[in-house]
């Protein structure tokens, strides 16, 4: 039996946690690099590795996750350097929870899928897009960000609509969802993606 892997992304605010808590209680089993990195950030050997590059984010014995997002989301640099760190981390446990699943199709929640040039490790991509409108205001009425840090957050992603971004998507063979309705209509969108990946593998 051929494992099909699938990967969910799309940029914050989109509706990604809708979507696989929607894939999950179809039965599909999926795996999130957020979850990951929550448990990787707590370890001895990532901490050591930030406190040294980050000092300033290193605070009573951990990492203070709101002043590294300040400092990396203000300089692209810092950023690289952190997902330096961290991407190979995540990468190397999702790729393992994925492998020892027994399901034929298993989906993984990455939200820098493109960011960090993973999307041909996979055998299809869904994103989810959504009006920058509409994902700002749901992320600061969520998390309590300002404006501004929610506008650097969504600087920083992969943008789409580039004509980069359109030459990726076209290359992986990406899904687009519009999540620009009610949840009803995301699932129903999600089931018909889904129908047609499993008619082609």
């Amino acid at each position: 039996m051929k494992k099909i892997k699938i990967a969910i992304t799309g940029g914050i605010g989109s509706g990604k946690s809708t979507a696989i808590s929607y894939i999950r209680s179809l039965g599909y089993p999926v795996f999130s690099c957020d979850q990951i990195y929550n448990e990787i950030i707590k370890t001895k050997v990532y901490i050591d590795q930030i406190a040294k590059v980050f000092p300033d984010a290193y605070q009573n014995g951990g990492i203070n996750r709101n002043i590294l997002s300040k400092i990396v989301f203000s300089n692209p640099e810092k950023r690289e350097i952190l997902n330096g760190i961290s991407h190979p981390l995540v990468m190397r446990a999702l790729y393992k929870q994925m492998s020892n699943c027994k399901d034929e199709y298993t989906f993984a929640e990455v939200p820098l899928l493109f960011e960090g040039n993973f999307e041909n490790e996979f055998d299809y991509v869904i994103v989810i897009r959504r009006n920058e409108r509409i994902r700002m205001e749901g992320v600061k009425k969520r998390s309590g960000l300002s404006i501004e840090d929610i506008k650097k957050r969504i600087d920083a992603q992969f943008k789409y609509d580039t004509q980069e971004g359109r030459d990726r998507l076209k290359k992986c063979k990406a899904y687009i969802i519009d999540n620009e309705k009610d949840k009803e209509n995301l699932f129903k969108e999600l089931q018909e993606v889904i129908c047609k990946i499993k008619t082609q593998s």
